[in-house]
């Protein structure tokens, strides 16, 4: 077995018994304790929590995020909207098990973009002469959080598709951290499962840390594993600031790649 299907099978047989767990009673009505609203927290990130009711959360290079209910959060990315509109809806399904039980559902158009892309000279990292077809970008994700103490364990499973409509010349974007999330526009589908955590060292300090993994058969590389971790300064429900990095261990055409880059966000709650 390659190094890259172990890291795949050791990552899936982590996160399937919370998964079972968590769904073993998805299709009974939700126990009246699961509509108590999440604990307060703020910047919760990517986990099973949502924004509390009316709060909006904004990132340098994170979603906005809305609370728009107990069982709703809403979230797009500001940067990318007027080139790739995009949407979020993360939806809790109460507790099950000690679990905090949500699922993430986003949509994207990212062929604006993409076109923006396909020229010549600065800016350009695709060829100007090939046609870009219209592609809507489909990720659903189910995830599944625990409180530990003062702390938070995430685990995700997803999927995304993309499906394309019009003629296609689109070549792949060979580079680290984007080809994983654009393989699925050359194949039928990626499967993307995740462990997030976080929470306190001490006072204001805290971290954040995660691995996520994508195969994409059919697709050449066919495999990504990432993993990032930061220090995280809170300073109050109302400001975030998180200076970390980031690297990853991916197949793409030609062969595979180790990058590691620094990571910065700054992030404020109202």
């Amino acid at each position: 077995m390659s190094t890259r299907w172990m890291w795949m099978c050791g990552l899936a047989m982590l996160l399937m018994p919370a998964l079972a767990s968590a769904q073993e009673d998805a299709s009974a009505e939700v126990e009246a304790s699961a509509e108590v609203e999440a604990p307060e927290r703020a910047f919760v990130g990517d986990t099973a929590l949502l924004s509390e009711v009316g709060r909006w959360e904004v990132g340098l290079s994170g979603p906005l995020r809305y609370g728009l209910s107990v069982e709703l959060e809403l979230a797009v990315h500001p940067l990318l909207f007027f080139v790739a509109p995009n949407a979020q809806l993360k939806v809790a399904h109460g507790q099950r098990g000690g679990w905090h039980v949500a699922s993430k559902h986003q949509l994207t158009y990212p062929t604006p973009l993409l076109r923006l892309l396909a020229r010549e000279g600065i800016g350009g990292i695709l060829p100007s002469d090939r046609a870009v077809p219209h592609i809507v970008s489909l990720q659903s994700e189910l995830l599944v959080t625990r409180e530990v103490g003062a702390h938070l364990l995430s685990l995700g499973l997803g999927v995304q598709v993309a499906p394309r409509v019009g003629e296609s010349q689109l070549v792949s974007i060979d580079l680290p951290f984007v080809y994983p999330r654009t393989a699925a526009m050359f194949g039928w589908a990626t499967g993307i499962a995740s462990v997030h955590m976080q929470g306190p060292i001490a006072g204001t300090f805290g971290y954040e840390a995660d691995v996520r993994a994508f195969t994409y058969p059919g697709v050449d590389g066919a495999f990504a594993v990432e993993q990032g971790a930061a220090l995280r300064l809170t300073t109050s429900p109302r400001f975030m600031a998180q200076l970390g990095y980031r690297l990853s261990y991916a197949g793409y055409p030609f062969d595979t790649m180790f990058n590691i880059v620094p990571t910065l966000e700054l992030a404020w709650g109202f």
